[in-house]
């Protein structure tokens, strides 16, 4: 019987011209989206390409000692998530670029949102977005018609008076509605697996199993979405009533809330300002050696220690120069007080987020977005993997011309003579991307919590239909 009021469903679906222009509009906009994203990736990923490249040749050809070639520096390049094109998620505004140049840990810079405009800003257009916002309001609506008229023309009584259960009929609401958003993620899927392939990318395990993800996670929202619009366009018999209660829940559950728990994780985790953080890594920094401070009494007993070691007097006597142990000594303690202050950062945001994640066993919505964001690699978890990669590629950097500074030469006569450097020998830095598991390691509070969602949501189609009314209320 569900079977047939399931076919019942979509053969009303198919006759109404109203709702196939709605789909007809939903499905233009995953597609452009698909599309645009994919074109932007083009672009931005020559870009970086072409930066990483000059960069690589200005590296290659600096003639500076080891030393000075560690002041001068280097910037390293955040490529794209693995499934960017579908979700940009916070990579437009979180730096792209990091500069690695010693006794400094420079945060990311150069965002695309600082080059917005401002109407630009209120939302990015990608499909996870429009699924996320803009399909749940699609079915809203569509499923709150259905279910009125219905109601009004007395189809519902009808098929009560014949002996079918209610709640079979309302089954079959959910599997014909949910067939139509399943129907566009399919869509949106095939879409970006051809633009992807077609554009020279490969579909590896991980970037398959990141898409099924994504897939799967936004089709359980929207489940959800349609249960719960089902059973309410159902349970009030005032078509305004019910009208209005699902439009207020899509206006909270997608604008209001979310910002609501990202304003309360601010509040109950509060990050300092750029400038107190800044101080404050300064006062700690200047409690270490000062490799570039002659006066400086920390220099003065480190300079004594490296004589008693290698048993001299002087250090015109040493078989290493000075100056590079000075420099990756002053260097290690550098690490030290960025490994406190960026860690407690660090931590303080993943408090924030965490505060969200448990927002989202009360609100679906930020369930979904940040499984979407995990899911094409583009949520602050995966950008803060690019900051500590960035950060071990800069200490290994400086170790590498400290030591070349200490080790690579030779005494004359009391005099350091150093050796030619030939820095292409030092290798650039390669991002390693991060595994499907990372991200469901971080993320699942939220699937968690959509799971959640989606057994209320079925207990209440299934089993709380008692009350439901099958006439419309009285005026």
């Amino acid at each position: 019987m569900i079977g047939r009021l399931f076919f019942l469903e979509l053969r009303a679906i198919r006759s109404d011209g109203r709702l196939l222009a709605l789909v007809a509009i939903a499905t233009v906009l995953l597609l452009l989206s698909v599309w645009i994203g994919a074109e932007s990736q083009k672009v931005v990923e020559h870009g970086r390409e072409h930066a990483v490249s000059a960069a690589r040749e200005q590296w290659e050809g600096i003639t500076l000692t080891a030393h000075s070639a560690a002041h001068f520096g280097n910037y390293v390049y955040k490529p794209a998530g693995a499934l960017a094109t579908l979700d940009s998620g916070v990579m437009p505004f979180t730096g792209k670029v990091i500069r690695v140049e010693a006794h400094v840990q420079h945060p990311p810079s150069y965002s695309d949102a600082s080059t917005w405009s401002s109407l630009v800003r209120l939302g990015a257009f990608d499909a996870g977005t429009i699924l996320s916002y803009i399909v749940p309001l699609l079915l809203i609506f569509t499923i709150f018609s259905s279910v009125s008229r219905d109601r009004e023309t007395g189809l519902l009584r009808a098929l009560v008076a014949q002996g079918i259960k209610l709640q079979s009929i309302l089954t079959g609401k959910v599997l014909a509605y949910w067939a139509l958003a399943l129907l566009l993620v399919l869509i949106l899927t095939a879409a970006h697996v051809v633009i992807d392939l077609s554009g020279g990318g490969s579909l590896t395990s991980d970037t398959v199993a990141r898409i099924a993800g994504f897939s799967i996670s936004h089709s359980m929202y929207l489940l959800v979405v349609v249960m719960l619009s089902v059973w309410i366009s159902a349970r009030i018999a005032e078509a305004r009533a019910a009208l209005a209660i699902l439009t207020i829940a899509w206006l909270g559950s997608s604008v209001l809330l979310p910002r609501v728990a990202s304003e309360l994780g601010s509040q109950l985790y509060r990050l300092d300002s750029q400038v107190t953080f800044e101080d404050a890594m300064k006062e700690d920094r200047s409690k270490g050696i000062d490799g570039h401070n002659p006066s400086d009494k920390r220099r003065a007993a480190f300079r004594k220690k490296v004589l008693e070691e290698y048993g001299v007097t002087d250090y015109r006597q040493l078989p290493v120069n000075i100056g590079g142990l000075l420099m990756q000594a002053d260097e290690e303690y550098g690490n030290k007080v960025w490994d406190k202050h960026f860690g407690e950062r660090h931590e303080t945001v993943r408090k924030q987020i965490g505060v969200v994640q448990t927002a989202s066993f009360i609100n679906p919505f930020l369930a979904i977005r940040g499984l979407s964001m995990a899911f094409a690699g583009t949520d602050q978890f995966h950008d803060t993997q690019f900051q500590r990669q960035a950060e071990d590629y800069r200490r290994e950097m400086v170790r590498t011309l400290n030591d070349l500074d200490a080790k690579g030469g030779k005494r004359e006569n009391g005099r350091w003579i150093r050796d030619k450097v030939n820095y292409a020998e030092i290798e650039d830095f390669s991002f390693q991307p991060q595994t499907m598991g990372f991200a469901l390691q971080n993320r699942w509070p939220e699937l968690v919590a959509l799971f959640v969602w989606l057994s209320i949501s079925i207990f209440l189609v299934r089993f709380s239909v008692n009350r439901i009314p099958i006439v419309g209320a009285s005026r």
